[in-house]
């Protein structure tokens, strides 16, 4: 006679059986899964581990991954659970929320919509169907801005000057041997580098739309001076990436095409 055929008789019997019982329950959390604990939880695991964002942090990634270590069933093997976050205002009022599938011994997620500057808090709790574990604790960290891409002041004010402050501050950038796209990568961040610092001085430079766009020019900018605007070439020859790179500034024909600079770095001087 099988197990399951005699859990399903008279009471003395179901004494002899009762561990027989108990083993053949189809939900190995709890002897009682339906029963909520003090806390309202309904799935008898343990609260998730906070890790990252860190009590206190402050975080200048406008989407932080937040982490936590996975949680443990309380009775028998864990099951393929989902994590909910939350992230909170100081007050209290949620903000963003979302699930995610666990990982392995550790579960992360990326809210959707960045944070703003501010005091935050986050919890998150694990979840299987409509059953939930405990909340873990509360976690609160500072969102802060993002540190300069620029370096102190002072800056000159002269253009050709400019342009070889950023290449002194900037050696990294200008390594011979690199492949062609990390030369266009770092001809980008060096021409925006001077564009800043030049906006920081009082100059109206900004990116040149290539051939009117939409494309910007990698070596050349646009230059607005005397009621015209000027195209700069910074970097003559920066694709030959066997040498070392080295910037200039040779303004040519008034024939570029003006872009400002979205969100340019805060001037530190």
């Amino acid at each position: 006679m099988s197990i399951r055929m005699l859990c399903t008789m008279g009471a003395a019997a179901a004494l002899t059986v009762a561990v027989a019982c108990a083993n053949d329950s189809p939900t190995p959390l709890s002897p009682d899964p339906a029963a909520a604990a003090a806390d309202g939880s309904t799935l008898k695991v343990t609260a998730p581990g906070p890790i990252s964002p860190a009590s206190g942090a402050e975080v200048n990634d406008a989407s932080p991954p937040f982490t936590v270590t996975n949680s443990q069933a309380l009775f028998g093997e864990t099951p393929a659970l989902v994590y909910r976050f939350e992230v909170q205002k100081e007050n209290g009022e949620p903000v963003q929320s979302g699930l995610n599938a666990a990982g392995g011994g550790r579960t992360s997620w990326e809210p959707p919509r960045a944070l703003e500057q501010g005091t935050f808090r986050w919890r998150t709790r694990a979840e299987m169907g409509s059953r939930h574990g405990p909340w873990s604790e509360l976690v609160t960290f500072k969102m802060v801005a993002p540190p300069s891409l620029l370096p102190p002041g002072p800056y000159p004010r002269d253009p050709f000057q400019i342009v070889k402050f950023v290449e002194r501050n900037y050696p990294e950038r200008t390594r011979r041997g690199v492949s062609l796209s990390k030369r266009k990568e770092d001809m980008a961040f060096l021409r925006d580098r001077i564009i800043e610092v030049g906006l920081c001085v009082g100059h109206r430079m900004g990116r040149n739309l290539k051939r009117g766009g939409p494309e910007h020019s990698y070596d050349f900018l646009a230059y607005k001076t005397g009621g015209k605007t000027w195209g700069v070439d910074i970097a003559g020859g920066y694709d030959d990436t066997s040498k070392t790179l080295r910037l200039g500034w040779h303004m040519h024909a008034p024939r570029a095409f003006f872009d400002p600079l979205p969100n340019p770095e805060p001037c530190l001087n």
